[in-house]
């Protein structure tokens, strides 16, 4: 089973009316959805940024997720990128991206055990920032900890990055297995205290009460998901 994650990005002012155009035509995305492989979609807004979290079966070896042409007047358009070598999108021009998986908690064998019997109180998808000279760091760090530690704390929670934004998705209750695979290295190198040697990687955002926080939670369009 493979797990997917998007980036869109709003034109100004367009956040009210994507949210209505979506769960308006949430009876037709869901078609798009399944006609394109995809699965378990959700999606998420804060301001101009829209994530969009997929799931797909491992023989959809193309699987991906494309905007209907009519979100052309509310969402920015992005070059085309190609999903594989060989397999370009088919399209000069696109209005979502892939991002690069830099980090998954766990890796789901089949959909009968990544979903059957499993109640899902909460989907959470959230969006930081990372200061450009400290990115090779970050992914260097969340690599590390991915394979000395595989599967340690919630198997559905994974990181994507587009440039310096990174985008997490979880969901709640956390997903554990006692089952702990052998990562790719052999070394235990990851820090002790894990948020202090994060917190310099990350250009904060402002609260409204001019706090500085590290993520900004998003909010799941209701509806949105199979």
């Amino acid at each position: 089973m493979k797990r997917l994650l998007y980036y869109s990005q709003l034109r100004r002012d367009s956040e009210s009316e994507f949210r209505q155009m979506v769960n308006t035509d949430v009876e037709s995305l869901r078609r798009d959805w399944t006609a394109q492989g995809l699965y378990d979609v959700s999606i998420f807004v804060l301001q101009q940024f829209v994530f969009i979290y997929a799931e797909a079966d491992p023989s959809s070896e193309y699987a991906e997720w494309r905007w209907p042409r009519h979100y052309s007047r509310i969402l920015e358009t992005w070059p085309s990128v190609p999903l594989s070598k060989g397999h370009p999108s088919g399209s000069t021009e696109s209005f979502e991206v892939p991002l690069i998986d830099i980090f998954h908690d766990g890796v789901p064998s089949d959909r009968s055990s990544w979903r059957d019997h499993r109640h899902i109180d909460e989907r959470i998808g959230s969006v930081a920032c990372l200061r450009p000279e400290m990115a090779a760091s970050y992914i260097y760090y969340h690599f590390q900890k991915q394979e000395e530690a595989a599967s340690s704390f919630n198997q559905t929670y994974m990181i994507g990055m587009f440039g310096t934004l990174i985008f997490s998705y979880h969901e709640l209750p956390s997903l554990t297995s006692g089952h702990k695979p052998q990562g790719l290295l052999h070394t235990r190198q990851s820090p002790v205290h894990w948020q202090e040697a994060m917190l310099p990687h990350f250009i904060p955002w402002k609260d409204e009460s001019g706090n500085d926080i590290l993520w900004m939670q998003m909010e799941r369009i209701q509806g949105s998901s199979l």
